[in-house]
């Protein structure tokens, strides 16, 4: 039912942001594993701004998005390595 959904995924957002000091070992292997697929997306636009010769604009947007990612990346892990 659409309540019971709400519900959930509010529990799941706030896992994410705020981290559980109760959350199940696997619910922590996984959110490292999220966690890691947002290391991976700022590894990636590093290089492709490193890579580009041309717009020092789209190399500064990059490199925010990246720092981003790089943030986002370190919160999850530090709710989930949080007991």
């Amino acid at each position: 039912m659409w309540p019971d959904m709400l519900r959930q995924g509010r529990s799941v957002d706030e896992f994410l942001w705020k981290g559980d000091r109760r959350a199940k070992p696997i619910q922590r292997a996984a959110l490292v594993l999220y966690s890691l697929m947002f290391l991976l997306m700022a590894f990636v636009g590093s290089v492709v701004a490193w890579k580009l010769d041309d717009s020092w604009l789209m190399r500064a947007i990059l490199i925010v998005l990246a720092c981003l990612f790089v943030g986002v990346s370190v919160r999850f892990v530090r709710n989930a390595l949080l007991r």
